[in-house]
């Protein structure tokens, strides 16, 4: 029988329960607790590493510009060099080529190795003297001496050549470049090039 003493209009109505949309409620809260501790250990592993502003080619030296900072994951497993470095390799030279927006490694950017046998020279030609197509580091190329009248006569032997660092115009119209010769022509070449008598010539050794 129903309790005259209770009115229908004060009797409260417990609502039902629905246990699949609790356990779902609660799993979701779990799941986003678990997506933001791992989105937190992901923030707080990330690390400040170097990478290439722009393609630089093998034997190209490191300026101000380029180089960049990019945040990395630790857990990548990548070798990589600290951002705080970037001043550290400003000057050095690129000992690996390195395109636009690849991650440094110690071992893409040193100082520059000399090969058993060989020298490096420095070389300051006149416009005309060095081909306007690209030579990067690696190239191999002929230097080939020219008279000081340069009358068209034999003025010796050439001498063969790699580029070390590509050339570069400088501001007096010139072109600076780098090369490796054998020992045993080294000398000479730094005569010749002090002279402004040295032609390099790409062509197939």
């Amino acid at each position: 029988m129903t309790d005259p003493s209770v009115s229908p209009a004060t009797a409260t109505i417990r609502p039902r329960r629905n246990l699949r949309w609790i356990l779902i409620g609660v799993l979701a809260i779990c799941l986003g607790g678990l997506g933001s501790a791992v989105l937190y250990t992901s923030v707080a592993d990330a690390t400040s590493v170097l990478k290439a502003n722009r393609t630089i080619h093998r034997g190209e030296l490191i300026g101000p510009s380029d180089l960049g900072p990019v945040s990395l994951g630790s857990h990548l497993g990548v070798e990589t060099v600290p951002a705080e470095r970037a001043a550290e390799l400003i000057g050095k030279t690129a000992l690996l080529d390195l395109s636009d927006g690849a991650l440094v490694t110690p071992a893409s950017i040193g100082e520059p190795e000399v090969v058993p046998g060989f020298s490096r020279l420095g070389l300051k030609l006149a416009p005309g003297q060095v081909p306007v197509s690209p030579l990067p580091a690696g190239t191999s190329v002929v230097l080939v001496p020219i008279t000081t009248g340069n009358d068209g006569k034999s003025a010796g032997s050439a001498y063969r050549a790699t580029i070390a660092v590509a050339p570069a115009s400088l501001a007096d119209g010139s072109t600076s470049l780098e090369v490796m010769v054998a020992d045993a022509d080294s000398d000479e070449v730094a005569r010749l090039a002090a002279a402004g008598r040295l032609v390099v010539v790409k062509r197939a050794l």
